[in-house]
């Protein structure tokens, strides 16, 4: 479920530099191992500049940012991951690396 406010869907800020636990280090971890597809995919959708108005880079490239945390369950997550439920997909991202997940006010 993404946050409201006043019945309007807020943003999601996804800063994987500030958490309150050490990172793990992906590197380490995958090392001689290929990339899981779900990291490999959540890059890819980051990094499509035709979706930055529903996702895209933090300014200075350390974060992401989920603009409409709405749209993006209901049209991206079903085409590429097997469900639309955004807490599944922050739960999963968290495993794989450690992040914190603020919420913008708007």
């Amino acid at each position: 479920m993404s946050p409201e406010k006043d019945g309007v869907s807020i943003p999601l800020h996804v800063d994987i530099t500030d958490v309150a636990s050490p990172l793990p280090m992906p590197l380490d971890i995958l090392h001689g191992n290929p990339i899981p597809p779900f990291l490999s995919k959540t890059f890819d959708l980051v990094d499509d500049p035709s979706l930055d108005p529903v996702i895209s880079w933090g300014l200075t490239g350390a974060s992401f940012v989920v603009w409409d945390p709405v749209e993006f369950a209901r049209i991206i997550l079903p085409r590429n991951f097997k469900h639309n439920n955004f807490s599944s997909f922050v739960r999963q991202l968290n495993t794989y690396v450690g992040i914190s997940v603020m919420s913008l006010c708007l």
